[in-house]
C-alpha cells in the first residue's frame, strides 16, 4: 500500500521541482471531466533549470523515502514526469477529481512493486493498467495509458477518464479560454470557474465577527485563477472575482488588512518578519468586480523561508519522536 499511496504524491513533488511555461497538453486535456470547473497545471521539464528547481531537486536529491521508492519502483518523479494537470467538478455534493500526468512509466516494475507489499487489484481497463485498492471504501486508483500517461485519483472519476480516452471531448469553452492563456504565459497556474460560496459550507462564527464578515467576502468570489513564473524573481499573480465592485473593493481592503497585520508582529515573530519580506512587494488593485494581485519575490529569499522551515521542523519532529518513545 505504502508505494500505492506515494505514486500520486512523488507525481506532485515533481510539479513542486520543476514547472515551465507550455501549452496544457491536448491529450490530457481530453481526459478531463467536461463538466469541469477547476483545474491546475504545471510543465515539470524546463524550469529544472531554474535557481528554485535546482534548489528544490538538491532537497528531494537526499529524501531517503523517494530513493527506495525509485529503486523499486524505476519511476523518478523529478525525471520521468514532464507535464500535470489536475481538474475537478467543484462540487461538494459529489467530491472527486483527476491528476493527469505525461511522462515515462515504467508499468511492469512499478506493478511489481506495488503488488509485492499490497493487495491491490491489478486489471485492465479501458485498454489501460488499473490499479485498485483493495478496500471498497477506499476507492483511490491509478491508472496507465500505455507508459506515457498516468491518471490517479478516485475509482469512479479514473474509469470515467479512461472511458473519455477512445473519444474526442471538451471542457466548457470558458474554462478552456482561461486554461489556453495561463498555461501559456505561466510556468504553473490554476483556474477555478466554481464559487466560493458554494465550495465552503456555512460560517460558524457569529454574524457580526470580523471572521464571519471576511468569510462572507470570500464566499462572494465567484471565480478565481493565479499563476507563477519561475526565474531569479519569482513573479505571482493572482485574480479573483467578485459578484460586485462594491465587494470586490471590500475584499481588496481585506487582503490589505492582512498585510497590515503581518507586517505589525513582524517584530515579535522572526516568521512574520520574513513573510514581511515576500508581501513588500504585494500589489492589490480592483478593476469592476476583479481584484487582482501581483508580486515579484527574489527566489534567494524564497530559499531561505524553505531551509527556516525546515529547520524548524526538525525539533518538532524530534520532540513529538521522544514524547512517542
Amino acid at each position: 500500500m505504502r508505494h500505492f499511496s506515494r505514486f500520486s504524491g512523488f507525481i506532485l513533488l515533481g510539479v513542486l521541482s520543476s514547472a515551465g511555461a507550455f501549452a496544457a497538453d491536448t491529450q490530457l486535456l481530453n481526459l478531463v471531466m467536461p463538466d469541469a470547473k477547476i483545474m491546475a497545471g504545471a510543465n515539470v521539464t524546463t524550469t529544472k533549470i531554474s535557481p528554485l528547481g535546482q534548489f528544490i531537486l538538491g532537497q528531494m536529491g537526499v529524501d531517503p523515502g523517494l530513493q527506495d521508492f525509485i529503486s523499486k519502483t524505476g519511476f523518478d518523479p523529478r525525471q520521468d514526469v514532464t507535464e500535470i494537470l489536475a481538474a475537478s467538478t467543484g462540487d461538494p455534493a459529489a467530491p472527486g477529481g483527476l491528476l493527469l500526468a505525461r511522462g515515462n512509466f515504467n508499468v511492469d516494475k512499478l506493478v511489481a512493486a506495488i503488488s509485492a507489499e499490497s493487495k491491490q487489484t491489478m486489471q485492465t481497463y479501458a485498454g489501460a493498467t488499473l490499479i485498485t485498492g483493495p478496500n471498497e471504501k477506499i476507492s483511490h486508483a491509478v491508472a496507465f495509458i500505455g507508459t506515457s500517461i498516468a491518471v490517479a485519483g478516485d475509482l469512479t472519476s479514473v474509469k470515467a477518464a479512461l472511458d473519455r480516452a477512445s473519444g474526442v471531448n471538451s471542457i466548457s469553452p470558458a474554462l478552456a479560454t482561461q486554461v489556453q492563456a495561463l498555461s501559456t504565459t505561466e510556468d504553473a497556474w490554476t483556474v477555478s470557474l466554481a464559487s466560493i460560496g458554494s465550495l465552503i459550507p456555512g460560517a460558524a462564527a457569529p454574524k457580526d465577527s470580523t471572521v464571519a464578515q471576511t468569510l462572507g467576502l470570500i464566499k462572494n468570489i465567484q471565480a478565481s485563477s493565479g499563476g507563477v513564473k519561475f526565474g531569479a524573481l519569482i513573479e505571482l499573480t493572482g485574480q479573483a472575482v467578485a459578484d460586485t465592485a462594491q465587494n470586490a473593493t471590500a475584499l481588496a481592503d481585506v487582503v490589505r488588512m492582512m498585510v497590515g497585520l503581518v507586517t505589525m508582529t513582524a517584530g515579535q515573530d522572526p516568521h512574520a518578519a520574513a513573510a514581511v519580506q515576500l508581501l513588500q512587494s504585494l500589489k492589490v488593485s480592483t478593476d469592476g468586480t476583479a481584484v487582482n494581485l501581483s508580486a515579484s519575490v527574489p527566489e534567494a529569499q524564497v530559499e531561505s523561508l524553505i531551509q527556516m522551515a525546515r529547520s524548524n521542523a526538525k525539533p518538532v519532529a524530534a520532540a513529538k519522536k521522544a514524547t512517542r518513545l
